[in-house]
Formats: C-alpha cells, structure tokens, sequence
C-alpha cells in the first residue's frame, strides 16, 4: 500500500512538473475546532490529501496566516478537477480524517488560484450532500399551549414553531395513540397539529405507538378495542388501521416523510401476543418472534399498499437501546432474517440509560453496514439543570446521571448535543430527534418529569441548546443572545495579547470569574466578589495572578454565580 502511495504521489509530480501547473492554495478556518478544543496549536497538525498526490501518507502541512484559525497550503498542480480532505494529525501521530463526508471538490483554473476557505468541522456538509435531520418531537405542545404554554425567544413571545425552524430543526415527530382518554394523542389533534408543523415549513414523522397509551420497554399494552383478539385478526386490526390513519393523512394534503412502526419496540410490540422479550429471555422463542414479525409486516404493508407508487413515508423501525450494540443486533437480525419491509433504523439515546457516546458510535458505525440501512437517533435529551419546577419527580436529579465533562448548564446542554452531532454524523446517521424539547411546566398542567430536559427553562424562554441544530459556526455569532445562557464565548479568540469576557448574572450574590489550564490548574482570578444582577465584561491579558506572561494554548475560564457554574474554553496564540 505504501508502494502505491509513493507511485501515485510520483506520477502527480510528475505531471505538475510538465510545464502546466500552476499554484492552487488551499484554506481552513480552524475556529470552532479551536473554540471546542479539538485542535491544539502546540501538538497538532493540519495537513492536506488528494487525489494529486495518491492521498499518500505524507501529506502537505498545512500553515497558520495570521492566526491560527486561519491556515494555508499552496500546491503547484494542473488544471481540471481535484479531489481533496484535510487531517488532523494529534501529537504522535494519530489521525482525525474527515472520512463521514464525500471527497471535497473543485476545478483548477489554468491560472490556478486559492480555493475558498471551508471549516475543518464534522458538521459542515459536503457539497451537494443533504443537510442532516434535526427533528423534534413535539407532540405535548397542543396539550400545554392550550393550558397556557407560551415560548420566548431573545425576550420576545415567539410561537413554538417559529423558533424551533429557525434554530436549524427541519422535522416534527408526532406521537399518536389509538383510543387515548385524553384527545391530544389521538388521531384528531394529531392531524391538526400536523397541519400547524407542515404550514411552517418542516417536514413530518409520525408515530405510532399501537396502544391507546404510552409503548416504551417497560409497556407495549394492546388497545382495549383489540384486547383478547388472536394473532391472525390482530394483525388484521393492526393493517386496517394503518391503512386509515395513512388515508386520513392524505386526505388531510399532510405528507410524511417517515412513519415508524411502534414506539420503542426492542421488546416487541401488541404484549404480550407479539411479546420478544431480550435474548435468551422466555420470552425469545421462535413462536413469539413468528407472531412478532406477522404483526410487523402487517403494519409495513399496510403502509406500503397506502402510498402512492414510489412515494409515500420511509418505515422506521425504532428500539430504545442505543448504546447497545450486542441488543440492536440480536432485534434487526430477527427482523431482517424474517423479511420486515423497512427503510431506517431508528435509536434512543438517553446517557443515564444507554451508556457513552462511545457506546452509541460503535452501534451506528456497525448497524448501518451490517444492514444497509440509514441510522438516526430517534429520541435523545440532556439537563440543562438538576432542578425541579413540580412535584413530579425528574428522570434526571444527580451529577451521577451526567456524562463526564458535561455539565447540568446551559452550556453542558449545548456541548453535549453539539458533541452527539460530532458522532452520529461521521457515523453515517441520518441526524437526531431531541424529545420534547418544549414540554416546560404549567400551572395547571400535568406534572412532569421532564422540565430539567427542554430546550426552554422553566418560564419557556429559550436555552442555548435549541442551537445545536445550526452549523458550528452558526452558533457562536448567536449564542450569546440567548437569555439561558451566562457566559458567551471570549472575544477575540483565539488571541494575542488580550481578550474580552461578557457575563450575567441573573440575581445578585457572589461572583467568580477564573481562567485555569488544561491540567486543572488555577492561572489567574478575574473576578471574585459581590455582584448585582446584570451583564459584566472583563477584559483578561494573558497574564497570571502574579503578572507574567502566560504561554500559547488553551485555557478554560469559569464563571460561578448564584444561578450555577459554567465553563468554556479559548485559545491563546503568542
């Protein structure tokens, strides 16, 4: 391989030193890796591959100009298109390819040329490449709005669905139930509200939960008007009724683009008549998974013969266990070996329940090959707080629950979605659903165990982490309108000799503001007393608390206040 390497990169050489090439410069702005922390100036590299040189090992280096978010290499090459990725070579050695996305492309004037800046960032699409699924489900907001639910964005009143599109979501999820005992999951509300998402311009899942309440893992309860009915009628209720919820659709003008198929069914569905169970269970018999598969297939045809030729929704089948790959593959091998007509592989992600982000890349990046199916993460959510605004007690109440380095901030919020995207993207995933992120508490409302979850606080305002839908470089010119969020991004950054922090306090009470390294240590305390509630900036030198100059690289401040403790990172370049 490395032979081949060197023929090619040769053979490239020799062709631009015909007489022909001219000088190409290629450009990335590193910012938000540098922001994020993902490149170090001192230890890492950005370097260049293409097709002109066989993509050999020993790619050019690329070199700061001005800054280091801002770096360039000129490459003597001929006219007419080239292929090209960029790699981020860390300390020693190893590699961080942008392998998730197509070979970048352009074509080589005879005069050559600089080719336009792009971002070094895994969430910048390639061209021509479909923008990634950001969806919501936002199926409890016709019951709060109702009881009086309202959403603010920048101080102002703005309706739920204005906000979400504009914050880079571009799909609804919409949960229905069969004969629910309140109306808002059922199929009436379902259509109306689907009315309201398709108007503001965003794309439709519906979900279909077959029970007349709540199908998860722990629960997948037969509707009371099938109870008692045996297999063979049972999967004929299941295809008429989807044939007429599919018939209503589109009667009602309301295109879906997916339709899963049960809620959550790793276990099953229709309990205990389609009842799996977990591998090895007594439930896991050949009998139970024939029954299983007849009411899948029931569902899958239904919706298939509904469906105009060639069109119609895409069938998700959705399990809850993301992280766990042993599981995923025991259901879809059962699925698949029986036959089942779907198109994607739906996951549920909830760290506290389904593991790390490690966890779930190692799932994604062997179930979409394994079965030649698109994967997206159909449910996830993360804490904004660990506080409680009701009685009802919250799914996530201990620091035990977080992931390591994400905190129960705003902007732990905010950096772990940002960080799920950095994984199922690269993966291969489709995209991410967030699960409910508007389900904020009312006075009159149910209780819920859910209001630390939502991308609003509990008064409905928007949080930072509604922005993990836009692109990395989106973000940080809005972030800091937000009114969730207490500590903006340092500017400049990176910079030399100083930078500005802004800051707010929300009540008054004691304020600290400390810069520390990457190894933990405190370098300078910028602020340590009393405040009253406003917004603050502090302006920092580059200098430690005993006034000397402090080295190039990347440091952390914290901000302390009564309303909680949040952190960033910035970069400092000599």
């Amino acid at each position: 391989m490395r032979q081949w390497a060197i023929i090619c990169g040769l053979a490239a050489w020799l062709v631009c030193s015909a007489g022909n090439a001219a000088p190409v410069t290629f450009q990335v702005n590193l910012q938000p890796y540098l922001v994020a922390g993902y490149f170090d100036a001192s230890t890492d590299r950005l370097e260049l591959r293409g097709d002109f040189n066989g993509w050999a090992a020993d790619g050019y280096p690329l070199l700061a100009t001005g800054s280091v978010a801002a770096q360039a290499v000129t490459v003597d090459l001929p006219p007419g298109p080239v292929a090209y990725k960029f790699v981020i070579r860390r300390g020693a050695g190893a590699l961080v390819w942008e392998d998730h996305i197509a070979n970048r492309q352009w074509s080589v004037p005879v005069a050559g040329g600089a080719i336009p800046p792009v971002y070094f960032d895994d969430m910048a699409p390639a061209p021509n490449a479909p923008a990634p699924l950001i969806g919501a489900d936002l199926s409890h907001v016709p019951r709060l709005e109702s009881l009086g639910a309202t959403y603010r964005q920048n101080d102002q009143s703005t309706p739920l669905l204005t906000v979400v599109r504009s914050s880079g979501f571009n799909l609804v999820r919409l949960r229905l139930w069969h004969t629910p005992d309140e109306p808002w999951q059922g199929l009436d509300a379902t259509v109306a509200y689907a009315h309201r998402v398709q108007d503001a311009g965003l794309d439709l899942m519906l979900d279909l939960h077959y029970s007349d309440t709540w199908a998860d893992p722990g629960q997948q309860t037969v509707p009371s008007a099938w109870s008692g009915v045996p297999l063979p009628a049972l999967a004929d209720s299941v295809a008429t009724y989807t044939r007429q919820v599919m018939a209503r659709f589109q009667a009602e003008g309301l295109a879906l683009k997916y339709i899963q198929l049960g809620n959550e069914i790793g276990s099953g569905i229709l309990w205990d008549t389609g009842r799996v169970g977990s591998p090895g269970s007594a439930w896991d018999t050949s009998v139970q998974w024939a029954a299983f598969t007849t009411l899948l297939q029931a569902a899958a045809t239904a919706v298939r013969a509904s469906a105009p030729a060639g069109e119609g929704p895409e069938i998700v089948l959705h399990v809850a266990e993301g992280g766990d790959n042993e599981r995923c593959r025991w259901f879809f091998d059962g699925v698949t070996t029986a036959g089942i007509d779907f198109d994607v592989i739906g996951l549920s992600f909830y760290p506290w329940w389904h593991g790390t982000l490690w966890d779930l890349e190692t799932n994604l990046r062997d179930l979409g090959p394994r079965y030649d199916k698109p994967v997206v993460v159909a449910e996830t959510a993360y804490p904004w707080s660990l506080a409680t605004a009701d009685a009802t007690a919250n799914f996530v109440t201990e620091s035990t629950s977080l992931m390591a380095g994400y905190p129960a901030t705003p902007q732990g919020q905010l950096d772990f979605l940002r960080d799920l995207r950095r994984v199922v993207e690269p993966a291969g995933g489709l995209g991410v659903i967030y699960w409910e992120p508007a389900y904020v508490p009312v006075n009159t409302g149910p209780g819920s165990p859910y209001e630390n979850l939502t991308l609003f606080d509990f008064s409905g305002s928007a949080l930072p982490g509604l922005l993990f839908g836009l692109s990395l470089g989106s973000v940080t010119a809005v972030e800091s309108s937000l009114p969730g969020l207490l500590l903006s991004q340092n500017r400049p950054n990176p910079f030399n000799p100083a930078t500005t922090i802004r800051y707010r306090n929300v009540e008054s009470g004691r304020v600290s503001l400390k810069i520390y390294d990457l190894d933990g240590a405190l370098v300078r305390t910028l602020v340590d007393a009393q405040r009253a509630s406003g917004t603050y900036q502090v302006r920092w030198l580059g200098r430690d608390d005993r006034g000397r100059a402090v080295a190039t690289g990347v440091y952390l401040y914290q901000l302390t206040t009564p309303s909680g403790t949040e952190r960033r990172k910035m970069v400092l370049v000599r």
